[in-house]
């Protein structure tokens, strides 16, 4: 169970930071939610993958802000772009 923590604290950085980022560029906060919820994770994921280590400090704390601020990261770019794409007409 404790393997997956970091990646839940990323998931909760993006259901955080999405729907903020989605509702300035004009989009749903729904998509704002499910975007922020995968980018999150897909940024913990691409982080852990690009050999990324831990850039704030090598303790627990730190370890999880830094997933946080991750998840926030890539859960605002990929809400951005569904607010983008799911953007209200008219």
């Amino acid at each position: 169970m404790e393997q997956y923590i970091p990646l839940l604290v990323s998931a909760l950085g993006g259901t955080v930071l999405g729907p903020v980022v989605s509702r300035l560029v004009g989009g749903s906060g729904t998509g704002g939610v499910l975007g922020g919820i995968i980018g999150g994770v897909a940024a913990h994921y691409g982080a852990n993958a690009a050999g990324i280590g831990p850039l704030l400090g090598d303790t627990a704390l730190m370890n999880h802000i830094q997933s946080f601020l991750e998840g926030g990261i890539g859960g605002g770019i990929l809400a951005a772009i569904a607010g983008f794409v799911m953007k209200k007409k008219g």
